[in-house]
């Protein structure tokens, strides 16, 4: 994701961590769609991300992913050093995709991120989570797919990516409910030559975990092609998610 510095923003379980996918049908789907991402702040601005579409967050709940981020330099209770993570705020722990993350709380959508800059143009890989709260009359599916355009609307990627769902699909996440959504967004190639950048395709994974009967949760990676060596281990990290 491009840094706000250009990657941007977006994102958000107990005992054995197992994948289950479950029926074959509801499986990987396929569709292509264009983004509405726009360019994102240089990354010589201080913190990592640029911001989400401006929207009033006393009138839409469902703007960010648990709490919106402060200007305290304070973080969010938890263990943010790798190689596990642990946010009590999301009711989840889980492995770092890489090593040498670092802990970001200015996230607009995402109220704990993790990233790693991945050249020397600020572009980062991400890892994060976030508290959604009670689902009410939205499905898993439904979500994952709100969460992932935010992401994409906040100018994570450059404006006009496009986007291909390769998984959408129900799954057993750490031993409970879950729902899977990976993406491949291409980028822009004439914005990233602007932009000066060498990344041209990014895939993220959107992981939505009923944490409790009436609470989901939130883990995401979203990893450039720049470090596409990263893509193969993504499902055996979501294997380590746990409720907490």
């Amino acid at each position: 994701m491009s840094v706000v510095t250009g990657k941007a923003v977006a994102a958000a379980a107990k005992v054995v961590a197992t994948i289950t996918l479950l029926a074959a049908g509801v499986g990987a789907c396929s569709a292509t769609v264009d983004g509405t991402g726009h360019v994102g702040r240089p990354s010589s601005h201080g913190n990592d991300f640029p911001s989400a579409p401006s929207t009033d967050a006393s009138t839409d709940a469902t703007t960010s992913v648990g709490p919106p981020p402060t200007s305290s330099s304070a973080p969010p209770a938890g263990a943010f050093t790798c190689p596990t993570i642990t946010y009590p705020g999301a009711h989840l722990r889980f492995d770092c995709i890489t090593a040498g993350l670092a802990l970001s709380t200015h996230n607009a959508i995402w109220p704990v991120t993790l990233n790693k800059s991945v050249e020397a143009s600020g572009w980062v890989l991400e890892e994060g989570a976030g508290n959604w709260g009670p689902p009410g009359s939205q499905s898993a599916a439904d979500i994952a797919l709100e969460v992932r355009d935010k992401m994409v609307a906040g100018t994570s990627y450059g404006p006009s990516p496009t986007l291909k769902i390769d998984l959408n699909a129900d799954a057993t996440v750490g031993g409970v409910p879950a729902h899977i959504l990976q993406t491949t967004i291409t980028i822009n190639p004439m914005w990233a030559k602007q932009r000066g950048t060498k990344v041209s395709v990014e895939k993220l994974w959107i992981v939505v975990v009923k944490v409790s009967p009436t609470d989901d949760a939130l883990w995401y990676t979203s990893i450039p092609n720049l470090a596409s060596q990263l893509w193969a281990n993504v499902p055996a990290v979501i294997k380590t998610i746990r409720v907490t």
